[in-house]
């Protein structure tokens, strides 16, 4: 086997790891706390100063393992929280689509099949915005407002 076709293999050391109290701050900062507040959960803080904490706390937000497996988590729970509306939404449509072609009434049949049309933006209200002139002054625009105004003062 020659020397391109061998694989990558990367050898995680421990160093590369966080320690427990390192991944409980993390932890606990991605899930919304104050970094002080994380820091106090996290490390036994009991003696130190609010000063200390706080700076203690903002040095590790900023160690680069921390801030990755921060943001790590972060991105984790994003996507976990994608995925539960996106489940949620199918389970919407499928359920409506089932009223929609069981319905006892013609009423129930109607609406699930307008809610069904609103997902798709079917039936969404539609306002067309014209991009005219960008280079009109002050005052051409002044005139312009005061002219619409008059008009639809006097109909």
């Amino acid at each position: 086997m020659s020397k391109k076709d061998k694989p990558y293999l990367r050898v995680v050391r421990d160093t590369d790891r966080l320690t427990g109290k390192q991944e409980a701050f993390a932890q606990q900062v991605a899930k919304g706390s104050v970094l002080s507040d994380a820091y106090r959960e996290a490390y036994n803080a009991e003696n130190m100063k609010d000063k200390t904490i706080w700076e203690e706390a903002c040095k590790l937000a900023q160690h680069p393992k921390v801030s990755a497996r921060i943001k790590s988590i972060q991105a984790d729970m994003e996507t976990d929280r994608r995925m539960i509306a996106l489940r949620r939404e199918e389970y919407v449509l499928r359920r409506l689509q089932e009223e929609a072609e069981g319905a006892d009434t013609s009423s129930s049949k109607i609406r699930a099949l307008e809610l069904l049309g609103k997902t798709t933006g079917l039936f969404a209200d539609k306002t067309i915005i014209e991009n005219g002139d960008n280079d009109k002054t002050a005052e051409q625009l002044e005139d312009e407002i005061a002219e619409r105004l008059a008009a639809l003062i006097s109909d």
